[in-house]
């Protein structure tokens, strides 16, 4: 692994006195090689829900950067997760997901069970000093998060539940019927940006400005970012304007009523790569998944997970608004401060961030960014 030693930069413990991460952070491929195995490979990573995982059998596949993963619940009801991968040859083992008690390889056929033990090798009786023992699956740490899988490649580092499983109360009180949110859609994006530019966005400076429809004058938020910051993750809360959704002078950009049971809007996110909003309206909870495709590209996943079936018809319209309207918005400058940050003029930025941490203030940004430069450096932010 190629070493780096902390940039000379202004990037600062302190948020007050900070300024951004150096643009090479944003396209550097070392700096992206680090990620990988210092953030990706040590972290606790979403792979997918337990609606379907219920059952002994089910199983699911999923890729996490150039890894595959293969999740299956056993006969005895454990949720196991492992390295998708048969140890006879390397041959991808399964696809897709499904009910399966036995996963057999489709290069030689030879066959595991759902605790990844092997059963079954062609011509092993014949092969001297064999036992289906040593063959068995790599299995990867797993955990549940309220409806939600998650696995780690490391088996350092803290428990899932230890690190944030308060949020899953939070969930509780502000999205009414939570656990039965069931996911209607699931809306793919493919970005032209680098990966932490979607966490930086975690302020409201920007608001008025990029999102007119939503907050600003005469629109249906105030000005408002209320957070509440932990180590490894946060809750943003915004505030409905009680005037505009009554009524009075103002444009709503979907349809929903005065009295919802959702009335303020609500983001969390969970390091490093995981984001979920509550728009207004009635029950709903999206999920954001963002993986990054190299140095300067993303994709992201967002599930949009509702209470009611069938939909209502401003349920409907909440979740297209945020596609066609408000993601695009984002995303597009995304993918303009990707180009940007590549300016042979500019290293770095200062962040705004004010004593009172008002709702323009960026330490939401910061509080992310610090957790990417530890992961790198460590506490050491001396300069060169």
């Amino acid at each position: 692994m190629a070493s780096i030693a902390a940039d000379k930069s202004l990037f600062h413990p302190n948020p007050e006195r900070s300024a951004t991460l150096p643009s090479r952070y944003y396209f550097d491929p070392v700096i992206y090689a680090r990620e990988c195995e210092e953030i990706w490979f040590k972290t606790w990573q979403f792979v997918g829900y337990i609606h379907d995982l219920k059952e002994p059998g089910d199983f699911i596949t999923t890729d996490l950067l150039d890894q595959k993963i293969l999740v299956s619940r056993g006969k005895d009801g454990r949720l196991r997760a492992f390295y998708n991968v048969c140890m006879h040859r390397g041959h991808i083992l399964a696809e897709g997901k499904g009910n399966k008690t036995i996963f057999t390889c489709p290069f030689h056929a030879w066959s595991y069970d759902s605790t990844g033990a092997l059963k079954a090798a062609g011509n092993a009786e014949n092969v001297a000093g064999f036992k289906l023992a040593d063959f068995h699956l790599s299995e990867i740490r797993i955990e549940q998060l309220g409806h939600m899988v998650f696995v780690n490649f490391s088996d350092d580092g803290p428990a899932l539940a230890e690190m944030c499983g308060e949020i899953i109360a939070e969930f509780r009180n502000v999205v009414p019927r939570y656990d039965q949110l069931y996911n209607l859609r699931r809306d793919r994006y493919d970005v032209k940006a680098n990966w932490k530019l979607a966490f930086d966005q975690m302020e409201c400076y920007h608001c008025p400005h990029l999102h007119p429809q939503i907050m600003g004058k005469d629109a249906y938020l105030e000005p408002s970012f209320d957070i509440v910051e932990r180590e490894y993750w946060a809750t943003h809360y915004t505030h409905g304007n009680t005037k505009v959704i009554a009524g009075e002078k103002g444009t709503l950009p979907y349809e929903f009523g005065a009295d919802e049971e959702i009335n303020n809007s609500a983001i969390w996110w969970i390091w490093p790569n995981l984001m979920f909003v509550a728009h207004r309206g009635p029950s709903n909870l999206k999920t954001m998944h963002i993986v990054p495709d190299g140095p300067e590209c993303f994709v992201m996943h967002i599930d949009n997970l509702i209470a009611d079936d069938p939909p209502q018809e401003k349920t409907l319209s909440n979740i297209n608004y945020n596609r066609d309207v408000l993601q695009p918005q984002d995303l597009g400058a995304m993918e303009g401060q990707q180009l940007g940050l590549h300016a042979r003029g500019f290293f770095q930025g200062r962040l705004m961030v004010d004593r009172e941490r008002s709702w323009r203030s960026e330490h939401g940004t910061h509080h992310f960014d610090r957790l990417v430069w530890e992961a790198i450096h460590g506490q050491n932010y001396e300069t060169d």
